[in-house]
């Protein structure tokens, strides 16, 4: 092809057309620079079809977290609206003759539902410098939100959850001297089983261990509405995120 086009060229000047040689380079200067055009929107198409093609592996894979997400806050929600029924009904009485030794201990028995959020695919994602997770603008910023501020927000409320129980178990399991609390080493217990008892009753009944069992409610309640939030927003960011899909 260059061939041809020198022998053009020759021809031209061999004839001395100067006019038409002009008219001739100036023809190939625009089919080169069209040629170069061309080039340069097939490539920017392959960049693109290889960007969009690695977006949509990351909001797959983004969705596979927060599924695994949202089951978990499932199973948490679950577990604390169990606790919480359980507990309330153990506060709301006033005389304990009638209740079983054991669901009294139930009663200051620390417990609680931690959970770290998937954020695999996001750590990746921020770790290859990538600032547009998605085209679509909105759904990038929900995103984000989930998983800077929004996790921050969720992880310091855990992280309280966490302190707090074990704050109150150290209270309950070693700085309390009422109680002999329940061993699973079948080691004797020094006081007999009626005055052990009415010592529980007298520990739960006290100003002091009713502050614990109410804080350790009222706390639960609130990392319950926290486990609620989150998950919100993680099935929200699921169906935004299988939109954007069905729309590639």
């Amino acid at each position: 092809m260059i061939k041809f086009f020198r022998k053009i060229r020759y021809d031209l000047l061999e004839k001395n057309k100067t006019g038409k040689y002009l008219k001739y380079a100036i023809g190939e200067i625009i089919l080169v620079v069209i040629g170069i055009l061309l080039a340069l929107q097939i490539n920017t198409w392959n960049t693109e079809r290889i960007s969009d093609k690695k977006m949509i592996t990351y909001l797959d894979n983004l969705k596979d977290d927060l599924k695994t997400d949202t089951l978990a806050f499932s199973h948490r929600i679950n577990f604390y609206k169990d606790f919480l029924e359980n507990k309330k009904k153990l506060l709301s009485l006033s005389h304990f003759e009638n209740i079983p030794t054991d669901s009294l201990e139930n009663i200051f028995f620390p417990t609680y539902g931690n959970y770290e959020i998937n954020t695999t695919t996001f750590t990746k994602i921020s770790n290859l410098g990538i600032s547009e997770i998605s085209k679509n603008d909105n759904l990038s910023r929900k995103i984000y939100e989930y998983y800077t501020s929004k996790l921050k927000y969720f992880n310091s409320f855990i992280n309280w959850e966490i302190e707090q129980t074990q704050k109150e178990a150290n209270y309950w399991f070693n700085n309390q001297d009422e109680y002999e609390v329940s061993n699973f080493f079948e080691f004797p217990q020094f006081q007999d089983v009626n005055t052990n008892r009415q010592n529980l009753i007298k520990l739960i009944s006290n100003p002091k261990g009713r502050n614990y069992l109410n804080s350790d409610y009222e706390r639960k309640q609130r990392v319950l509405s926290v486990y609620q939030n989150i998950k919100k927003r993680a099935d929200s960011l699921i169906l935004g995120i299988e939109n954007e899909l069905i729309n590639k």
